[in-house]
């Protein structure tokens, strides 16, 4: 069998958890202390693609797994300092310009440290890089990319964009500033942007087919080569967490659908 790899082990601590696994051959506990096993020496956590570098994306994804299987607060302290304290835009360009990775960070520390004052900031990023879909009324939308050029609108980056966002506004709170308000209208406007996917012309509303989606960083050691880490994309069971989050179903009811 293949080694445990981080990514593969927080997936199926979620999936234990999410299910409420019975069977007595497979222990929480050894998975939470498989995934510590796992850290780095220089602490955080990285996809074998990624080499010996902690990556947020990864990072965030083990935290949250960490934090819902009951982890010590304390020991996640230092980890989700480390892990914010990295992923600032000098630091982290590439990944603070993906929506794949924003999103994923900020559903990770929202569960292991919803009172991190990076969250809004996060937030804020998040809200900031949709876009305006002339083709739909301009509601606004998500690309791949949360900076320029945003890439074509996307259902999947979408749907992680208002999942992110809807998880953000029940930790958070929507009514606390102007930025939190504009954080809410960019999740509505995306989930309207979803529900009008069916009536939408075909060329603006791309089918449900997975998606592969490459985040590439330059190397430390020698930034002319480059780590990549691939990411394959079940694109409609993102739309499914998303038009199922208690917000999306708050604006179907009000908008009559």
């Amino acid at each position: 069998p293949s080694r445990p790899t981080p990514v593969g082990t927080a997936y199926g601590l979620h999936i234990m958890l999410d299910l409420g696994v019975p069977e007595g051959r497979l222990s929480t506990g050894e998975l939470v202390d498989t995934l510590w096993r796992l850290r780095l020496p220089d602490g955080g956590w990285s996809a074998r693609s990624q080499g010996s570098e902690a990556r947020p994306e990864v990072t965030a994804l083990v935290l949250g797994a960490l934090a819902r299987a009951g982890a010590s607060p304390e020991r996640l302290v230092a980890e989700v300092e480390h892990c914010a304290d990295g992923f600032t835009r000098r630091l982290d360009r590439t990944g603070r310009e993906s929506t794949h990775v924003v999103t994923t960070v900020l559903r990770g520390l929202l569960r292991a440290a919803p009172r991190s004052e990076v969250l809004p900031l996060l937030r804020e990023a998040l809200a900031d890089g949709a876009i305006s879909d002339p083709r739909r009324d301009h509601l606004r939308c998500w690309g791949y990319r949360l900076q320029p050029p945003y890439g074509r609108p996307s259902p999947l980056h979408t749907a992680q964009a208002v999942v992110a966002l809807d998880r953000a506004a029940r930790v958070l709170g929507e009514d606390t500033d102007a930025r939190a308000a504009r954080a809410r209208t960019a999740r509505e406007d995306g989930v309207r942007w979803l529900l009008s996917c069916p009536d939408a012309p075909h060329d603006t509303c791309p089918d449900l087919d997975n998606l592969h989606e490459e985040v590439r960083r330059p190397r430390t050691d020698d930034p002319s080569r480059h780590e990549v880490l691939n990411v394959r994309h079940f694109t409609a069971s993102w739309l499914v967490r998303a038009l199922l989050s208690p917000g999306a179903l708050e604006i179907a009811r009000a908008d009559g659908l």
